[in-house]
């Protein structure tokens, strides 16, 4: 694949002259070079457009009508499979593909697409520095900050003064962002619980606000019992209840999360100290 720059001048004229009736995929063949940099370098710049009643009576003769067999095997190699792949094997062209898909609801799968990407982005990479295109373009981006920073022009540089995510981004895609922020902070603190659980180091620092929501609780409790006319041990975290206490069921399950230990005090042998109270 070429890049669209080695384009010559009478390859680019020819390219005009075939835009309107031409498939791009088609001219993507014929010049080498990629569908987007046909599309994104040469006709939206330049205002070229396409003759789409032209493209039919050219393609009419070629067109091929898949049979059940041939569409059940798309619907089945679909989701790991390059559009080009399942064109060129079938002789068929993009609308017809994207009949097929919007008649199923195919999709590719995330896997398959990070892959794609991947490749795309190796493939991009090697030719960049094929042609020297990584060093000019790091050239480039070293002269624009050192006029920037003589200047001391930075407007277009991240935030400007006031700005945040909230007021950039629409309503939608704000709250989107923030339910996605939430449950993956949720998780990280769920993952870090059950590492402390079975005796392991947390991987955050998200956990200390766990252990001071644990010793909010452990205080909490002390206080809510001993209102409620339970013994609490000063010392440890065994709390005790005589024949006259009314019983919390709720609140003392609810201690035994937190490793409280409810006994009876007469089976431990203590005795009421009004000062814990």
């Amino acid at each position: 694949m070429r890049n669209y720059s080695e384009l010559s001048d009478e390859e680019v004229q020819q390219l005009e002259q075939l835009y309107p009736v031409t498939p791009n995929r088609r001219l993507s063949q014929m010049f080498g070079v990629s569908v987007d940099a046909i599309q994104d370098h040469f006709a939206r710049p330049r205002g070229w457009q396409k003759n789409q009643a032209a493209i039919k009576i050219a393609t009419h003769g070629t067109y091929h009508k898949l049979t059940e067999r041939e569409e059940q095997w798309i619907v089945r190699h679909y989701h790991n499979t390059r559009n080009g792949d399942i064109m060129d094997k079938y002789g068929i062209g993009e609308s017809q593909l994207n009949n097929v898909r919007k008649k199923h609801g195919l999709k590719k799968t995330d896997h398959f697409m990070r892959k794609m990407r991947r490749v795309a982005g190796e493939a991009c990479t090697r030719a960049f520095r094929e042609h020297g295109e990584s060093e000019r373009a790091a050239e480039r981006t070293r002269q624009q900050w050192a006029e920037r920073k003589r200047t001391g022009e930075y407007s277009n540089v991240g935030f400007k003064k006031g700005e945040s995510n909230k007021t950039r981004m629409s309503p939608r895609r704000y709250k989107a962002m923030m339910q996605k922020i939430h449950q993956k902070r949720n998780e990280t603190i769920r993952r870090d619980r059950i590492r402390i659980h079975w005796g392991l180091e947390p991987k955050t620092k998200l956990v200390k606000q766990w252990d001071n929501k644990r010793d909010w609780h452990k205080s909490h409790y002390r206080y809510q019992f001993r209102q409620a006319g339970y013994e609490v041990d000063p010392d440890s975290r065994d709390i005790y209840y005589f024949a006259d206490t009314v019983r919390h069921p709720i609140m003392e399950r609810n201690a035994q999360k937190y490793g409280f230990r409810v006994l009876p005090a007469e089976e431990e042998g203590i005795i009421f100290n009004p000062i814990f109270n």
